[in-house]
C-alpha cells in the first residue's frame, strides 16, 4: 500500500520534472532569438560615422537593446530557477527509489521470516498433536485441554 503511494508520487514527480524540463528548453529558445534580435539591434547602431554625429543616430534601437538585455538576464534567472527545481526533483525521485528498494528488501526479509515461522508453527503443532493422540487413550481429558491450547494457538 505505502509501495503504491511512493510509485504515485514518484510518476507525478517524474511528470512534473519533464514539464520543467520543457519550460527549461522555451526559455533557453527564447534566449536564443533574442540574442540574435540583440545582435541585429547592436549592428545597425553601429556606422561609420558615429563618432562624427553630434546626436544619437539610432535612439531606439540603443533603448530596444537595453529591454532586451534585461529580458535576457530575466529568462536567465528563471532558467536558474527552473535548474533548481529540477535538482530537488532529481533528490526527491532518488530518495523514493531508495525507500522503494529498501522496502522491497524488507518485504522480501520479511516474507523469508514467516515462512521460516510458519515452519516453526507448523512443527510445533505437528509435535503437539502427536503428543495429543499418544494421550487420547489414556487421558482423555488432558488429550481435549491440549487440543484446545493448540487451536487457540493457531
Amino acid at each position: 500500500m505505502i509501495n503504491d503511494f511512493l510509485k504515485k508520487y514518484q510518476e507525478e514527480l517524474f511528470s512534473e520534472r519533464i514539464q520543467i524540463k520543457e519550460d527549461i528548453d522555451l526559455l533557453e529558445s527564447k534566449i536564443k532569438e533574442e540574442n540574435k534580435f540583440l545582435a541585429l539591434l547592436l549592428e545597425s547602431n553601429e556606422t561609420y560615422f558615429k563618432e562624427f554625429t553630434p546626436r544619437d543616430i539610432n535612439a531606439k534601437n540603443t533603448k530596444k537593446a537595453e529591454e532586451t538585455k534585461e529580458y535576457i538576464a530575466q529568462l536567465e534567472s528563471q532558467i536558474e530557477y527552473k535548474n533548481q527545481q529540477m535538482q530537488f526533483y532529481d533528490g526527491r525521485i532518488s530518495e523514493i527509489d531508495n525507500l522503494l528498494n529498501s522496502s522491497i528488501k524488507v518485504e522480501t526479509v520479511s516474507e523469508n521470516s514467516n515462512k521460516e515461522n510458519n515452519n516453526i508453527d507448523k512443527e510445533s503443532i505437528i509435535s503437539a498433536l502427536t503428543e495429543v493422540k499418544n494421550i487420547v487413550l489414556l487421558d482423555p481429558q488432558r488429550a481435549q485441554i491440549e487440543l484446545e491450547k493448540i487451536i487457540s494457538t493457531i
